[in-house]
């Protein structure tokens, strides 16, 4: 019955991939020291999708540090004279080893393989995690999200501590219990704040100041490669930050007492010229540290803000801060990504996300401001309208700032140069691109950009046609925008095209000025001259108004009289 109830409601409704019926997770702190977290999940797929995603469970851990047990993996299936069949169960190292050229030999994954999934079928799993040991600290966190991206029908957390564990929590009690939960929109630039149980056995500042101390990070190193580095660069730390970027290749490797989270020393980095963002992260903090700054390295994570109590797994990535005393405010540094544009410290990719500073005595959780960092993408394109071709010839000068510039930058520095005019062509929208050249400032592209044209129309192009990041943004926000969301690459976007015409008589379209939209067409010594431009950033209030009326093309159309 339930079942059926689902389905009715799904295809009325809109579909999620599947329904859980139970999702439950009991935590357990053992007399021995040892965190059991056990999962139970009762699961019904409803689309194609959603057979796709539960035929092949894939629980990822650390060998040495935790260990997986597959309690119960099993399918029924609805279809008469099938009964039910056990998932098969292997463990191995983990797919993305290959994938990413890590050498992280101590992550493994188990895979449960479930055997002739349909939907409608209802897949049962008790999967049991043991934690020994855990990374940098002691501090143990666990976060529970009752809701899912599926539809959830029951969804229970658990907890069983011993007398002398203290625990912090964002909630009083020890059980929770939610019923008939809507999935969560899935959109792919959604930023979803859902109801969430944390609870941990410390708070940020002690992870931070135990991190600290693990890490062991001497105030002074005798490391002569290090003053070479600083007097090569000077005492900037952009250009500290882009040396580290752009000379140490990215490899992973176990290393220390806890593979994947203890970074090599300096100068085992500079020697191999290789090694992932703890490493990276760490030499940045040296390099700062001989510079004259006040440095330290940073866990962070890159899927945006982390629940209010944490532990050491909950980061996925490592940065730098420093800051020059007496200042309090930390400046982040991410040495990962090369290509930056100069003064950018860090990918915006990573705004909005949480990280803890390892500094001794420890220090709170910090947020990298989504905000205030002027993304703007200032277009001009100026040619000559060919009415017998169809074709607008003439030149692009862009500049950029914030995440427009990055993006450019980027392509830029990482496309080969027999590759530039093709990747420059996609990015402005043209139909040629002839010439691209870049001062690191602004981007100039000599091409040939395509109008559409009936027998009395002329549809010029504008933002949605040239600015390629922006109409990418607009198009995956547009069809069914959720109630918050977050734009993978913001920007006001400002187009300005001048242009030569033949002698034809023509009717304008009227101009449009909306909050954050604007486009307006006229006539200017001699030539047809046009301004678009659209807020795309996260502080529009009326973006979704925003997005429409940038799509549209009323704005852009003269009539040929």
């Amino acid at each position: 019955m339930v079942f059926a109830a689902v389905l009715i409601l799904t295809l009325l409704t809109g579909s999620p991939d599947a329904v859980h019926l139970l999702h439950s997770v009991t935590v357990t702190f053992e007399e021995n020291g040892t965190v059991t977290e056990e999962t139970i999940a009762v699961i019904v797929p409803l689309t194609g999708r959603g057979v796709q995603r539960f035929s092949t469970i894939s629980v990822a851990f650390r060998e040495g540090m935790e260990d997986i047990e597959v309690v119960q993996a099993e399918v029924e299936h609805w279809r008469g004279g099938r009964g039910s069949a056990e998932a098969s169960v292997s463990t191995g190292p983990h797919r993305i080893l290959t994938s990413t050229n890590r050498l992280e030999s101590s992550l493994r994954e188990t895979i449960v393989a479930v055997p002739g999934l349909e939907v409608g079928d209802t897949v049962k799993v008790d999967i049991v995690r043991r934690i020994h040991s855990l990374p940098l600290s002691d501090v143990y966190s666990y976060s529970f999200s009752p809701q899912l991206q599926d539809s959830v029908v029951r969804s229970v957390f658990r907890l069983y501590n011993q007398p002398q564990v203290e625990l912090y929590s964002t909630e009083t009690g020890s059980f929770w219990e939610f019923r008939n939960l809507s999935p969560l929109p899935s959109h792919v630039l959604a930023a979803y704040h859902t109801h969430t149980v944390s609870v941990a056995t410390g708070n940020p500042a002690r992870l931070s100041a135990e991190a600290s101390e693990a890490l062991d990070i001497p105030e002074h190193s005798n490391c002569s490669r290090l003053d070479e580095i600083v007097l090569e660069c000077g005492s900037d730390p952009g250009r500290l930050r882009t040396w580290v970027a752009e000379n140490i290749n990215y490899t992973g490797a176990d290393s220390g007492v806890w593979p994947g989270w203890s970074p090599r020393s300096p100068e085992e980095t500079l020697t191999d010229g290789s090694g992932v963002c703890r490493d990276r992260a760490i030499l940045l903090t040296w390099l700062l540290r001989k510079a004259g700054y006040q440095a330290y390295p940073a866990l962070a994570s890159t899927i945006g803000e982390t629940p209010p109590l944490v532990d050491a797994r909950t980061f996925d990535h490592m940065i730098t801060v420093y800051r020059v005393p007496p200042d309090t405010g930390w400046t982040v540094l991410d040495p990962t990504p090369s290509g930056l544009p100069p003064g950018a410290g860090f990918s915006f990719g990573l705004r909005g996300c949480s990280y803890l500073p390892l500094v001794p005595g420890g220090t709170d959780l910090h947020t990298i401001p989504m905000t205030g960092w002027n993304d703007t993408l200032k277009i001009g394109l100026t040619g000559e309208l060919n009415l017998d071709e169809n074709v607008i010839t003439g030149e692009i000068n862009a500049s950029a700032s914030g995440a427009p510039m990055e993006l450019i930058t980027t392509l830029f520095t990482q496309t080969s140069p027999s590759n530039r005019n093709e990747m420059f062509r996609r990015f402005f929208g043209a139909v040629s691109c002839d010439s691209v050249s870049f001062n690191g400032k602004q981007v100039t592209v000599s091409g040939r950009w395509k109008v559409y044209r009936n027998d009395e129309l002329l549809l010029l192009p504008g933002l949605r046609e040239i600015s390629l990041h922006g109409t990418r943004s607009a198009s995956m926000l547009l069809p069914c925008p959720p109630d918050s969301f977050v734009i993978d690459a913001p920007a006001a976007e400002i187009l300005t095209v001048s242009l030569v015409v033949p002698p034809v008589e023509t009717m304008l379209p009227d101009s449009v000025s909306r909050s954050g939209y604007s486009c307006e067409m006229k006539y200017l010594y001699g030539r047809l001259v046009y301004t678009e431009t659209a807020d795309i950033t996260n502080t529009n209030a009326d973006i979704l108004e925003t997005l429409l009326l940038r799509s549209g093309t009323t704005s852009r159309t003269v009539r040929l009289l």
